[in-house]
This record gives structure tokens, sequence and C-alpha cells, in this order.
């Protein structure tokens, strides 16, 4: 009875989509799921999570950088007022430290 395998029914088109003949056994093997992913794959996956890294320490890190610069810049000012004569030091090391953060900022946004 395996003879009968071959053979197509009336339903069934003896030709693929671009016009290759087919047969019988390739229309009946069943699908195996993929389990592993192939080595160009995987190189693509990388590279696309270390593009995305990229661009995210490229175009976004400035800008979080120079919100920071500016809030620290702005809160220097409140610690004498908190922490009265002993604050004056640390504001002004605050003031430094945002000024140095907004130099980053603009390294890395333009360089």
């Amino acid at each position: 009875m395996s003879f009968h395998y071959r053979w197509f029914s009336q339903d069934e088109e003896l030709t693929d989509a671009l016009g290759n003949r087919q047969s019988r056994a390739a229309l009946d093997r069943p699908a195996r799921p993929r389990t592993a992913y192939t080595r160009g794959e995987v190189l693509s996956m990388v590279l696309s999570v270390l593009v995305l890294f990229y661009g995210i320490a490229v175009f976004v890190v400035p800008f979080v950088m120079f919100g920071i610069a500016f809030l620290l810049y702005e809160l220097h000012r409140l610690l004498p007022l908190v922490l009265g004569p002993a604050g004056v030091p640390l504001a002004r090391g605050m003031r430094a430290f945002s000024l140095v953060t907004l130099f980053g900022a603009v390294l890395l946004l333009f360089f």
C-alpha cells in the first residue's frame, strides 16, 4: 500500500507557488520546530543590542547628565540654609561637581 503514497488527490496541487513540481513526500513531511539559532542569527541579535546600548549612551545619557548638573547647581544654594555655616564647603563642592558634570555632558554630546 505504500505505492499510492506518491499520488496526489484532486484537491492538492502538483506544483508549488513558483511552478516547481512537488512530491507527496514533501507535502506530508512534518515541519520540525526550530530549537536553536544559527551563529548568524545570534551575531545579529548581539549586534542589535550593542547598537541599542550605543544609541542610549550617545543620545540619552548626556541629557540625563544635563538634568543632574542643573539640579545639583540649583540645590547647592540650599545647603547653607539647611546646614548653616557647615553647609558652605559642601555647597562649594556640590557646585564644582555640577559644573564638571555639565562639562562632561557637553563632551559626551558633541564628541
